[in-house]
């Protein structure tokens, strides 16, 4: 078979090549036989309609509900937002969109409750489809056919999972469009679609194994048929995908994982579509998948070469060891939100561009005379930020070309100018991210922003917790926080920019005790002795306190803003609207995501109107 195949040209594909396969059947067994065979659960030539089309229609069911609660959200009249079934709706989906657990003797935090309730949801359907139905492979009484029946269904649905994997791997992705979840809190299910979907190519794989051995023909097989040995490199380049691509291991060697990812990727679908070999209706799955896939690359590319163009991005190296980066852009952007950025140099990573928070307010280039910037703080590692580190170490003020694909995620400005209470709560580097939030704040509160963004009902109160082991990043964070507010409090025209603001920077223990001893706590060396006594107080219209021998209580944090919120609406009464925003290693936004999902029994309560939460972590 292999030989006649190369006669003609096409070694890997059955002739004549087609879309799709024949769907003739004409069976040769007796009546009871054939109506066995024949069965729905079991038939060879309607499988992909049985288990590939189910998968999608699951798949689009779970987004379709998605879909319809972004509709609602975006659409419902304000009267509705405010009634007790709507509070009971947001306050129960929020519960399971921030609820985590934490498992310290493997230091593992768990994803969101409800994000695991859907896994639970997906791994019940799949196992019931792939499990359920009777039998896993054909009677011995009759030749019904070389393919048994859970290898032939597990294929299918293994298939039918290749565009949803490819759409969720992409940052302008259709499925954010129609959710509204931004891309990089969907990178969780392509990793569990692409997981199912490596489980069920090896429950595809292995019954094939299995029964050629019990035949005696399985080398015969493997010399002379084509569709094993791509299954196997199908199979092999599935399997580096997926262990590179397990947490402790990706993180640990993200560039090299990086690097590989898409070729390997590429890799693996070339030989699965050699593999299927126009099988039924298979190959429709590869034309799915590649019109999502690359509508999605080709609208962000659109957006980073013809759009946005090359920028120019200089280089700092602050105090505390954060690296600055600042592009002025005429490029339109929301608090918190990430862009991706590929420096044009061979000696970091031309080809691969890095995800970075945005720190800085975006502003009317006509109001200030000039582009905005977009600034990014960057806490040097290894690999690319290392290197920048380098370069601006060596180079002060020095730029390089970069291009810029985003912006994404983020809080809606119009969400962002709802809130009556603000907490914002930073870690480290995260400290960036509050800055931005807080620019964010003030700007839409402030004299210069426009009419229909302004709360006219009263003071609002913005509460900022900054929380760090290092005495150099705390001096530079009381510097830049100390200087928006006060030159908030100058444009405003007096002392009310109109917020009630209080600012705490926790500075702990080097070590991670929380603990500092006397010495330190009395006499900092060298850099830190700038970190001002344990209590200040700015005069002015916000507060300041430094806290050196103690880590933020966030639970408290939370229970207590919320608290706060509630007396202030009882005193205007009306029910008050509090934002919590959070960025900072996986510890802190595990405690905050737990508090806010608590404080939803509050807000069912009736004491606040609603309690949103954005969480921005390190990785994703």
């Amino acid at each position: 078979m292999m030989d006649m195949k190369m006669a003609q040209g096409t070694p890997w594909l059955d002739q004549p090549v087609m879309l799709h396969s024949s769907r003739a059947d004409k069976c040769k067994l007796t009546e009871a036989q054939c109506l066995y065979r024949n069965y729905h659960w079991r038939y060879w030539y309607q499988a992909d309609h049985v288990y590939a089309l189910n998968t999608v229609y699951f798949m689009c069911a779970v987004i379709g509900v998605f879909t319809i609660s972004n509709l609602l959200v975006r659409f419902a009249p304000d009267r509705v937002k405010r009634t007790r079934p709507w509070r009971m709706f947001t306050s129960t989906s929020r519960y399971l969109s921030y609820r985590g657990y934490r498992l310290p003797a493997l230091g593992y935090w768990s994803p969101a409750l409800g994000v695991g309730v859907l896994g639970a949801i997906g791994a019940i359907f799949f196992f019931a489809m792939t499990l359920g139905p009777q039998p896993y492979y054909w009677p011995t009484d009759a030749s019904y056919g070389s393919s048994p029946p859970i290898a032939t269904r597990s294929g299918w649905m293994a298939l039918a999972l290749l565009p949803f994997v490819l759409a969720l791997s992409t940052k302008a992705n259709m499925i954010s469009g129609v959710t509204g979840i931004p891309h990089e809190k969907l990178q969780v299910f392509h990793h569990w679609t692409s997981y199912a979907m490596f489980v069920l190519a090896l429950i595809h794989t292995f019954p094939y194994i299995i029964y050629h051995i019990g035949k005696g023909d399985m080398m015969y097989q493997w010399k002379t048929s084509v569709v094993y040995w791509t299954g196997v490199a199908a199979l092999i380049s599935q399997t580096y995908l997926t262990l590179m691509s397990l947490p402790f291991i990706r993180n640990r060697f993200y560039e090299f994982f990086k690097a590989t990812h898409i070729f390997v990727a590429l890799v693996f679908v070339v030989f699965f579509f050699l593999h299927c070999d126009f099988r039924l209706s298979s190959w429709d799955y590869f034309i799915a998948s590649g019109v999502i896939y690359f509508l999605s690359l080709i609208a962000s590319h659109i957006r980073t070469y013809l759009m946005h163009g090359i920028h120019n991005a200089t280089l700092e190296l602050l105090p505390g060891g954060l690296v600055r980066v600042a592009v002025p852009s005429i490029i339109k952007w929301t608090p918190g939100q990430h862009v991706f950025v590929r420096f044009l140099t061979s000696d970091l990573h031309l080809l691969t561009a890095h995800p970075f928070t945005i720190s800085s307010a975006c502003h009317n280039p006509d109001e200030i005379g000039k582009a905005s910037e977009l600034v990014f703080y960057i806490k040097p590692r290894g690999g690319v930020t290392g290197r920048l580190r380098a370069m601006a170490a060596k180079n002060p003020g020095c730029t390089k070309k970069i291009l810029i694909e985003g912006p994404y995620g983020g809080v809606s400005e119009p969400h962002m100018a709802q809130f009556d209470t603000i907490l914002v709560i930073a870690g480290g580097s995260g400290g960036g991210f509050s800055l931005a939030m807080v620019d964010e704040a003030l700007r839409l509160t402030g004299m210069n922003a426009p009419a229909s963004e302004k709360r006219a009902t009263s003071r609002r109160n913005l509460q900022v917790i900054f929380s760090t082991r290092d005495h150099a990043m705390a001096d530079w964070y009381i510097e830049e926080i100390e200087s928006r507010l006060s030159e908030s409090t100058t444009l405003s025209a007096g002392s009310d920019n109109g917020f009630e603001t209080s600012v705490s920077v926790h500075v702990t223990d080097q070590r991670g005790s929380g603990i500092s001893s006397a010495s330190e706590s009395d006499d900092f060396k060298g850099t830190a002795g700038k970190v001002p006594p344990a209590e200040i107080t700015t005069t002015g219209s916000f507060s300041l306190n430094v806290h050196r021998n103690a880590r933020p209580d966030l639970p408290a944090l939370v229970a207590r803003t919320v608290s706060m919120a509630h007396a202030q609406g009882t005193h205007l009464r009306k029910k008050q609207r509090v934002g919590v925003l959070v960025c900072g290693p996986a510890s802190m936004l595990h405690d905050t995501r737990n508090a806010a999902a608590l404080a939803q029994a509050r807000v069912l309560g009736g004491e606040v109107e609603e309690l949103y939460l954005h969480s921005e972590p390190f990785v994703w």
